[in-house]
């Protein structure tokens, strides 16, 4: 994304750290299924993901009423450690965002970083909000999973 020079911030970075492997953490972003669980703020998603560089794919987002479309292409993947792609919607700007999760072990767990880049400004806080709620869904997914079937 070169030629681009924000006059404002356009740039969001989330930390957080996940009781599971970065081997668990990266299936759960790489897997359509697994990702239509957690991948939507206030609800579930309808996934296609063709996941290898150059491969597209799609997100809508079900809830509150909605369906918020999003699309994008995987520009970056080096498993268990690294994921990047282009995010559009309604609210990334004219060209498109680019979102880049980190995993990094920690300890037993993983840490992620999630950087959201080239959004525009007045939309880098409602991301912010957005991608802590799928983040928090994320965390209640892999928590399920460690937890096992019950009984």
């Amino acid at each position: 994304m070169t030629g681009r020079a924000p006059a404002e911030p356009t740039e969001l970075r989330i930390e957080r750290r996940f009781e599971a492997s970065p081997d668990e953490v990266f299936e759960q972003w790489t897997d359509p299924p697994s990702m239509a669980k957690w991948l939507s703020p206030t609800g579930v998603a309808e996934v296609v993901a063709d996941v290898r560089v150059g491969g597209r794919f799609s997100v809508t987002m079900i809830g509150d009423g909605m369906r918020l479309e999003h699309r994008g292409e995987y520009l970056r993947i080096e498993p268990s450690r690294v994921l990047s792609f282009t995010w559009i919607s309604p609210y990334t700007g004219a060209g498109p965002s680019v979102v880049t999760v980190e995993l990094m072990p920690d300890g037993a767990g993983t840490r992620l970083v999630l950087t959201h880049e080239w959004l525009p400004a007045e939309h880098v806080d409602p991301h912010a909000g957005g991608w802590g709620s799928i983040l928090d869904n994320l965390a209640a997914v892999l928590r399920s999973i460690s937890d096992g079937p019950g009984p």
